[in-house]
Parts: structure tokens; C-alpha cells; sequence
């Protein structure tokens, strides 16, 4: 089991998992199993996904005010 305090706050996994519409729970599950990731910054998303108009690779993803960015795969 991966450890997500250091990078995620609760209220950060809360307010994303209105935006995905999964429960907290199902977040850490698809965080721990590599489905969802977190960015800490836009230009850490950029290193790895470039920068696009559209992102085939993923599911979805939201940018939060303070630059985190979470992403979920296909």
C-alpha cells in the first residue's frame, strides 16, 4: 500500500472525488493501484504528458488551485 499523507490532503481527496464522482475510498484504491495519479505541479504533468489540447491517455484530469493536478487513466 502506497502512502499518500505526504502529498494528498483529505480536503484535496474530497473536493476531487466530487469532481470524478467516486467515493474517497475508491480514489485510494485507483491512487494505490496506479489508475489515478497526482501531480505535484502542471510541469510535472507536462514532463510526462507533453503539452496537448487533448489527452486520449486519460480518462480525465483536474488542475486544483494550488497546482496539483490529478489524473485518471483509461
Amino acid at each position: 500500500m502506497k502512502n499518500f499523507t505526504n502529498t494528498i490532503h483529505i480536503g484535496e481527496l474530497i473536493a476531487i472525488s466530487k469532481v470524478f464522482e467516486l467515493n474517497t475510498y475508491r480514489m485510494l484504491t485507483l491512487l494505490e493501484d496506479g489508475v489515478m495519479e497526482v501531480f505535484e505541479s502542471k510541469e510535472a504533468f507536462f514532463d510526462k504528458y507533453g503539452k496537448k489540447e487533448t489527452y486520449l491517455e486519460l480518462d480525465d484530469w483536474c488542475e486544483l488551485n494550488n497546482g496539483k493536478i490529478f489524473t485518471k487513466l483509461k
